[in-house]
């Protein structure tokens, strides 16, 4: 399981490396069509409407305080007061939070990277379900992301709305001296690219959560077998004491016999 646990974390990594990449070159797109634009970008926040919450879990156990921590952490995000809507990625999540919400719907975890994709592709139908159907202020995204070797961390992303000024507040530098050019209409190509963000913000999402997963699975794994090296210790101490005790109390018991046998005769 460990040796599992190493491989997944290998090829999630690079699969979060690769989507960080191509953020870079959305976020290079985003701002050619922006400088094209008169008007300045501005974030299209509601004051009303409701939240949607995704928080990120597993489908299994045994990956330490993994699953608790994001619970604990998502209760206290999200408010019992307002109007939200809950979607659980994992099956440990799910059993936490609907003892304390209504989960409107749950997602397996993919356990590969080519999963990833379609439990995004799945994620974002239901995203826009929702928005369509019903009136949604924001969108908010809880998971655990790794820290190093000092283990992972609880955070919360909003997916939407956009704030298009901060996406294109830094200027993009490229190789050349002239910037690039589109020929289509700058509201599909805009429209095409803010798919795409959101998609790749997902996917993300997904490949954060899945390593922070494994690498508490492989500390919790490693915590346990240190644990049972110690016991087994601890036992074989004992053992030994005891058996010393019962080899001690024959020798004395033999001594004492022999010793009362002399005596007799």
């Amino acid at each position: 399981m460990k040796i599992h646990a190493t491989t997944n974390i290998i090829q999630f990594q690079q699969a979060q490396d690769a989507s960080m990449q191509y953020r870079q070159v959305l976020n290079k797109a985003l701002y050619v069509v922006f400088e094209k634009r008169a008007s300045e970008p501005q974030t299209l926040r509601k004051s009303k409407g409701m939240t949607i919450h995704v928080v990120f879990s597993s489908d299994h156990g045994l990956c330490g305080s993994f699953n608790e921590r994001i619970y604990e952490y998502a209760k206290e995000k999200i408010s019992t007061h307002d109007r939200s809507v809950l979607l659980v990625i994992g099956e440990q999540g799910k059993k936490r939070l609907e003892t304390d919400f209504t989960v409107e719907e749950s997602f397996f975890i993919p356990q590969t990277v080519d999963g990833i994709t379609s439990s995004v592709q799945q994620l974002l139908s239901v995203l826009d379900d929702l928005r369509s159907s019903r009136d949604v202020k924001n969108i908010l995204l809880h998971y655990n992301r790794t820290t190093g070797k000092t283990g992972f961390k609880e955070q919360t992303e909003e997916l939407f709305p956009l704030d298009l000024r901060k996406l294109t507040k830094e200027e993009a530098k490229w190789e050349k001296t002239s910037s690039p050019v589109y020929f289509i209409s700058g509201e599909k190509l805009l429209s095409d690219l803010l798919k795409q963000y959101f998609f790749i913000t997902l996917y993300r999402t997904f490949c954060y959560s899945l390593v922070a997963e494994n690498e508490s699975r492989i500390a919790s794994m490693t915590s346990a077998k240190k644990n049972i090296e110690e016991r087994i210790e601890e036992l074989e101490t004992s053992y030994k004491r005891v058996r010393q005790d019962s080899i001690t109390d024959e020798i004395r018991d033999i001594t004492s016999g022999f010793r009362n046998l002399r005596k007799s005769r």
